[in-house]
Order: structure tokens, then C-alpha cells, then sequence
């Protein structure tokens, strides 16, 4: 085992860890506050407890790592040699009104180039792990997908209405064409877990009008390394690829279960 593979061996543990009290209070009617004053952008208590918790216990043992993590509560905010992009509690909404359906999303960068991505499920008590090159395990157990589907007509995608809003204003491309044209659409509302699901073959695409580095970073490792694709839109503004160089800021995403898929989706919001 190298270094690299304790180090990821070491954060997997301690994102287990994070994860027990969230367990506990997850049935707990949980106060939280809004950010921005937008109605559907919450934090809690727990958010920043889980963060903080997972800064510590990294920066313990690698002190001279850096940290991107979406409620900022770290003094080594940003890239440096090695980097990790956290999401302490992806679908807070979730976690508050359902007590399940969320999860801990953890990236590794290594010179601002994702390296490898963690995502806990964890209320299913579920880690799935991706590794750059080397694939992806979930529960330490190797995992491979079925063969995807390849038609739009018997798809399954994650298209919300705040997506479509998006799309529309910052974008002027309306999504009905490619919604009316699938089997079906969801919104599950935690976009780790949602690009797992793209990255098992369980959805065909996903769409999102605001996504931050941190909602997408540990899931991309694991699906780009199950065979799917994504992207940030419109591709010409982002000459860096999936990589944008300020990650407080935020990207329109689409992904797929493949680099085929990705086309069709792009045909239809095109309206070819």
C-alpha cells in the first residue's frame, strides 16, 4: 500500500466516523437557518460540526493540506499540493425534513486535478469509493455496472424545476424537449448521491442549473470512472474542462451515464 492509498484508507475512516452522530440526530426535529435568504439553500448546526470534525481530523496527520469545503470553516481554504473538497452534509434538507437521503461527499485533488472521490451514504451505511485509473469500490468490495442504456426514450433522468429555471435564464435553452422525451424524471435533491446513481446506471442523465465544486467533485471521480461523463455548461466558458479555477462559484452541470448520452442530451436542449 502507498502513501496515497493510506491517506484515502485514513479519510475513509474518519468520514465513517463523521457520519455516527448524523445517525443519531437524523430522526430529531433539527433547527437550521437559510442562506442568502434563500429559501432553499439551509444550513445546520451539524453541517459545520461534520466539517470542522473532518478538517481536524485530517489536518491532525497531513498539516500541510489544503481544504475547498462549502461552509468554511477552514483557515487553509484552497488548492494547495494536496486538497480536499468537501460537502460535510450534501441534501441538508433532506437530512432535516426526512432524515435520510444524504450524505458526506469528500474529494481529493492532487495539483487541482481530482485524484479521488468519496461519497457516504449514510443512513444506508453505504462508501463508495473512486480512485483516478483504478476504479471504484463500494464497502471495500470492487464494483461494476451493467451496461447502460443508450436510448433517450427509456431513460430515467434527474431534471428538477429550479434546473429548468436555471437553463432558461442564465442559458435562454429550455429542458421540456429533453424532459417530455425521457420515461421518466426524478428530483432527489443531493446531488452525490443523484451522480452516484448516474455512475451505477440507476438514472441515464442529470441536469443541474447550480452546482458547486463540492456537490460534484467526489461524485465525478466515481463516475467518470464507471464509464460516464460530465460537464460544466456551456463547455466554451469553461476552457479548463470539468476543473473550473474558482470553485465559489457556480457551474450549470450536465451529466451522463456515458459520453454518448451526454451527446443526445445536448442535441435536445439544442433542439435537434
Amino acid at each position: 500500500m502507498n502513501d496515497i492509498d493510506k491517506m484515502l484508507e485514513y479519510v475513509t475512516d474518519v468520514i465513517k466516523k463523521a457520519g455516527e452522530p448524523l445517525k443519531k440526530v437524523a430522526e430529531e426535529t433539527l433547527t437550521f437557518e437559510r442562506k442568502e435568504e434563500n429559501i432553499t439553500d439551509i444550513v445546520t448546526e451539524y453541517d459545520h460540526k461534520t466539517e470542522r470534525f473532518l478538517i481536524e481530523k485530517i489536518q491532525n496527520r497531513y498539516g500541510d493540506h489544503g481544504f475547498i469545503a462549502e461552509e468554511g470553516d477552514s483557515k487553509e481554504q484552497g488548492f494547495k499540493k494536496f486538497t480536499w473538497v468537501i460537502d460535510p452534509i450534501d441534501g441538508t434538507t433532506n437530512f432535516v425534513n426526512m432524515g435520510k437521503d444524504f450524505a458526506i461527499s469528500v474529494a481529493l485533488y492532487i495539483d487541482e486535478e481530482p485524484y479521488a472521490g468519496i461519497v457516504y451514504d449514510v443512513m444506508n451505511d453505504e462508501m463508495m469509493v473512486g480512485v483516478k485509473n483504478q476504479g471504484v469500490r463500494i464497502n471495500d468490495k470492487p464494483y461494476s455496472r451493467k451496461e447502460p442504456r443508450e436510448e433517450l426514450n427509456n431513460s430515467m433522468m434527474e431534471i428538477s424545476f429550479s434546473a429548468e429555471k436555471g437553463f432558461k435564464e442564465n442559458h435562454g435553452l429550455d429542458v421540456k424537449p429533453l424532459v417530455f422525451s425521457l420515461r421518466g424524471h426524478r428530483n432527489y435533491g443531493v446531488a452525490a448521491l443523484t451522480i452516484v446513481k448516474l455512475a451505477k446506471g440507476e438514472l441515464e442523465g442529470y441536469v443541474s442549473g447550480r452546482l458547486y465544486l463540492w456537490d460534484y467533485a467526489a461524485g465525478g471521480v466515481i463516475l467518470m470512472e464507471l464509464g460516464g461523463d460530465f460537464m460544466a455548461y456551456p463547455k466554451e466558458a469553461f476552457p479548463e474542462g470539468h476543473e473550473i479555477k474558482n470553485p465559489y462559484e457556480p457551474i450549470s452541470y450536465i451529466g451522463a451515464v456515458s459520453s454518448e448520452m451526454l451527446g443526445k442530451m445536448l442535441k435536445k436542449l439544442h433542439g435537434k
